[in-house]
């Protein structure tokens, strides 16, 4: 049987396989794609193809149809290549992690393991074992495969597990790395020999650290066997830190066989589980550590150790805010900012300086707090920080730089101010994400969203998209193009949707077959986008509260504003008197640190600002006692004027109904006016009536 029946039959079997709790659309929808295409009518076998990916089929529906359909349908779908590469490729990542629940199966391991290095098994029952242990288990096999490895090994044993591990691809990499830290050095050389086969890039700082810093002679020599078969380059430490800017951007080439656990060595393999999310921040930290254990003199490692547990500890926040329990790494991240602290400014300014560079907006940001409890003055990282684009960045940078100078007595320049009354007064705004290769219309749609006051993000890669998504501190609606040169339009909505975050931001898509790409997909979007003139689907998608990390933004006004109040007794504050006037309209949060920072350097054109909020009976106490303090102080220290009307408001709180304490703010003012004594007496004799 060839050709276009045998690939229906196959597709048929799928179906027929697969089981009870498995999505049927999914199944017979696939089944038509692979009709379809078979048949040469691509656009029908395509829409098949996308409502598959559109109905988002669970991790082991995927992996049931990857399990019971023939390789040969997998690759005619990805040689087709465009679209139905990609959601070939897309399934096939789905079913790679659907197996996560079968892996951990040890009796299961325990019996393929025994035929795989079993001399007495037939080689064809060999075969068929060792394709099910990498299929079905993959790294989770190892520790039970390197029993045979070592001193104790049986020679038969030892060489079919060595091969045996050679044959199960890059995903046995992490726990064979990790292993190199057992105490048997016959384990250890036979290790390298198999990394050396494995022939993953990866591994190769690894390698490099053994074949430097080994105490075994025989050991060493495999390690610079295996590093010349990988054509290695540099040396262990900068292949450390390369792998571990390359986990902490996600890059692909680091990510791609990314695990739902980290390996370390205790006597044994040890796989710790970990949240998807927190996997290549966590790995790249590792990494790190390995660089450092390499040269401890490296404040290139210093800074991705720091970065690392930073990265941890924003992740770990936001995942916490959003419900999803993180278990022991939220307790590792929070005592990891103590080493955070400890790395030193050195390499926490490097850490700064390279999120910069990066745009990092999340670690940046934070990396500028933990500047600012540290740093005795002004660093480079944070000078550089200030001139981000990033408006978290630059805004942190000037908070620590406003801490620093109170912290040591000193001052800040006019950026900084101005920079400190920005943020005091920035309301928060709407943040968009356009993901479109038409750069036309990408760029069409962020402009427009630009002149309704929306802050878009344009990439015209998926994967670059998602990278920034990841590392985003908020998100309020992204227009995803319904084809994509490198992802699905899919594969994006899921895994957008897959962020905590995230879950429920607005998704548009950009199409102009507006009734398909409803019928695909259904509920799982927002609304569809035809063009540039008619953005009524996304204002109306960005009509709800802001929601998510917006706190973070008020947290940030707040703390502008008491940075600003800080040093307004040395430093010029005048340049901040737009932000810290607009911040008096704002919550108590704001306003009470944004009115004790005019308090403390504001002037005469201030006083009607404070007047306001003192005079406004709908304020809280607390609001308007400040404005009062506040109102006294710089009539103490400008003059004592106030406007006629001014001065009629303020007579009105001292003989309203307004508290004692705010009476007695009020009052306070009164006593700071510059008047003659005749007018005093007369404005006295109406206090109390």
């Amino acid at each position: 049987m060839t050709g276009l029946r045998r690939t229906i039959v196959l597709a048929a079997l799928a179906l027929m396989t697969a089981p009870a709790h498995a999505a049927f659309d999914v199944k017979e929808d696939f089944a038509m794609a692979v009709e379809m295409l078979q048949r040469g009518k691509k656009d029908e076998a395509l829409k098949a193809l996308q409502k598959v990916l559109a109905q988002s089929p669970d991790q082991a529906t995927a992996y049931d149809l990857w399990r019971s359909t023939d390789y040969v349908v997998w690759r005619d779908m990805l040689v087709m290549g465009g679209d139905f590469e990609l959601g070939a490729k897309r399934l096939i990542e789905l079913a790679r992690q659907g197996r996560a629940e079968r892996k951990k199966d040890d009796a299961a391991i325990g019996e393929l393991v025994a035929k795989v290095v079993s001399s007495e098994t037939d080689a064809l029952e060999r075969r068929k074992a060792l394709r099910a242990l990498s299929a079905d288990h993959g790294e989770y096999a190892v520790p039970a495969l390197i029993a045979s490895l070592g001193a104790d090994g049986d020679d038969e044993a030892r060489v079919l597990a060595m091969h045996a591990l050679s044959q199960m691809g890059a995903e046995v990499g992490a726990p064979l790395c990790a292993a190199l830290a057992s105490d048997d050095a016959v384990l250890r050389r036979n290790l390298c020999f198999v990394l050396g086969n494995l022939g993953d890039a990866r591994s190769v700082g690894a390698l490099q650290k053994v074949s430097a810093l080994d105490t075994d002679e025989t050991v060493k020599a495999a390690a610079s066997e295996s590093l010349a078969k990988l054509s290695a380059s540099g040396d262990a430490e900068s292949n450390f830190l390369k792998a571990s800017d390359g986990y902490f951007a996600g890059v692909n080439m680091w990510m791609r066989e990314a695990g739902d656990s980290v390996w370390g060595w205790d006597g044994r393999l040890v796989a710790t589980p970990i949240p998807t999310a927190l996997y290549g921040v966590e790995v790249s930290r590792r990494a790190a550590l390995q660089a450092l254990s390499v040269n401890p003199n490296s404040t290139a490692a210093l800074a991705r150790v720091a970065r690392g547990f930073v990265g941890l500890q924003v992740k770990c926040d936001a995942m916490t805010a959003a419900g999803v329990d993180c278990g022991e790494w939220k307790t590792k991240a929070d005592a990891g900012i103590l080493a955070v602290n400890a790395a030193g400014v050195d390499a926490l300014d490097a850490a700064l300086a390279d999120a910069v560079s990066t745009m990092d907006s999340t670690s940046g940001a934070a990396l500028c707090r933990v500047l600012a409890g540290v740093a005795k003055a002004p660093t480079a990282g944070l000078n550089a920080a200030l001139k981000c684009s990033d408006g978290a960045i630059s805004s942190e940078a000037a908070v620590a730089m406003a801490q620093i100078a109170s912290r040591s007595g000193g001052t800040i320049n006019a950026e900084v101010v101005a920079m400190l009354g920005a943020a005091t007064g920035r309301e928060s705004l709407r943040i968009a994400l356009v993901i479109d290769g038409d750069e036309g219309r990408g760029a069409a749609v962020a402009g427009a969203l630009t002149k309704n006051n929306v802050h878009a993000n344009r990439w015209t890669s998926g994967a670059k998209a998602l990278g920034m998504v990841h590392r985003a501190p908020a998100l309020d609606v992204v227009v995803v193009a319904d084809s994509l040169s490198d992802l699905t339009t899919a594969q994006v909505i899921d895994e957008i949707r897959a962020n905590e975050r995230f879950a429920n931001t607005p998704i548009i898509v950009a199409t102009a077959d507006a009734d398909g790409t409803a019928a695909t997909y259904g509920d799982r979007i927002q609304g569809t986008l035809g063009s540039a003139e008619d953005m009524s689907s996304v204002m109306q998608a960005l009509a709800g509260e802001l929601t998510g990390d917006r706190a973070l933004a008020e947290t940030l006004a707040a703390r502008a504003a008491a940075a600003l109040a800080h040093v307004a007794g040395k430093s010029d504050i005048s340049g901040a008197y737009a932000g810290l006037h607009a911040a008096t309209k704002r919550a108590d949060s704001i306003a009470i640190p944004a009115m004790h920072a005019l308090g403390a350097g504001g002037c005469a054109q201030c006083t009607s600002v404070l007047m306001a909020v003192l005079a406004d009976s709908a304020r809280s106490e607390d609001a308007r006692v400040t404005a009062g303090s506040a109102l006294s102080d710089v009539l103490s220290r400008t003059g004592g004027q106030l406007s006629a009307d001014d001065m009629t408001a303020l007579q009105g709180v001292v003989n309203g109904d307004a508290t004692p304490m705010i009476k007695a703010a009020a009052a306070r003012a009164f006593g700071n006016l510059a008047i003659d004594a005749g007018a005093r007496a007369k404005l006295l004799s109406t206090i109390g009536g």
